[in-house]
């Protein structure tokens, strides 16, 4: 008998109002007095997008430290940012969205989704091609720079809710109950590895076409060191006496790195993912959600949730910024 699906899923986790019609996702968005809420992010060396809430789109070029907001020209919850380079990126969300830049976003450009799935992440692989995936196992793909996306859905109803590659050819997705797709062939075809659990996964990353780490539901997190053939479990100690806080994403490169998720819940690693220690934060802190990771080289982290709340990490040092500083155009 099919595992019933939770209804704990990504916009509910992340303090969005869900409304579940079949196992479709539709979100109803807060207008936020103290900075919206954001729910990915992303950089090539120094420079860095987030998105999230009412089209919110915001750039830095200095590290985090100073943000402007891009004028994308849509209020649509916007759930994952990916640039392959530090001109060309992709954002999706709600409803299908789907917006293009080849300038660094100074300009974004709407492109047409082959259905109007819930999409949840975006992985910008070159200048030219793109994956997406979301709700209903929806899965699309770009080869034209979005020009033409390819609906590549998996037979399976699941919600993918994220997506690394390594290369072009190489490819891993996380999904609802502990389902991890895999591709050797650019995505052309692709199969279920075998987690070892029926907990939902929300993020996953790979240093390597060998080593990579997964994320999810109480605080799971899974290793491989064979390119998903095996995986895993990490026991890892959120600082909770209770349930194990959700964690929403994850990023690993080389030894270091860095994962977050509810309540405050951030954790870093110094050894490639095979330990991690939780990084002590405020009780003011604890009140958020954090749901976009990002590394910036070295030791050094991005991550955002909650009202704009980001925080730059440096081993266990932690900078807490509140809603991020805006300068130039800002939102109203």
């Amino acid at each position: 008998m099919k595992q019933k699906r939770i209804p704990f899923i990504i916009l509910a986790l992340l303090s969005v109002l869900l409304i579940l019609t079949g196992s479709s996702v539709y979100a109803t968005e807060e207008k936020q007095v103290h900075g919206d809420h954001l729910y990915s992010v992303c950089f090539v060396g120094e420079e860095g997008w987030a998105a999230g809430a009412r089209g919110s789109v915001y750039h830095t070029t200095d590290g985090g430290m100073k943000w402007e907001r891009q004028t994308i020209g849509t209020e649509t919850l916007l759930l994952s940012i990916s640039f392959c380079d530090s001109k060309t990126g992709w954002v999706v969300g709600k409803s299908g969205a789907i917006f293009h830049t080849v300038d660094g976003g100074k300009t974004w450009e709407e492109q047409k989704a082959p259905k109007k799935k819930q999409l949840l992440a975006v992985k910008a692989i070159s200048p030219q091609k793109c994956w997406t995936s979301g709700d209903w196992g929806a899965i699309f793909y770009t080869q034209d720079g979005g020009k033409t996306w390819e609906d590549r859905s998996y037979t399976e109803d699941m919600i993918i809710y994220a997506i690394d590659f390594k290369g072009e050819e190489e490819g891993w997705m996380g999904a609802e109950f502990g389902k991890i797709l895999h591709t050797t062939d650019g995505g052309k075809t692709w199969t279920l590895q075998n987690s070892g659990t029926e907990t939902t996964l929300f993020g996953i990353s790979f240093s390597s076409n060998k080593h990579g780490v997964a994320v999810g539901l109480s605080g799971i997190m899974l290793i491989t060191d064979d390119g998903g053939l095996t995986w895993q479990p990490i026991k890892a100690n959120t600082g909770e006496t209770t349930e194990q806080q959700a964690l929403y994403d994850v990023k690993l490169s080389q030894n270091h790195g860095i994962a977050a998720g509810d309540r405050g819940t951030i954790m870093v690693t110094n050894n490639g993912g095979k330990t991690w220690s939780t990084v002590p934060v405020s009780l003011e802190v604890r009140l958020n959600w954090f749901s976009g990771t990002a590394l910036l080289g070295g030791d050094r982290a991005f991550i955002v949730g909650t009202r704009s709340a980001a925080i730059i990490t440096e081993g266990n040092r932690i900078k807490v910024m509140g809603a991020i500083p805006v300068v130039g155009p800002s939102a109203k």
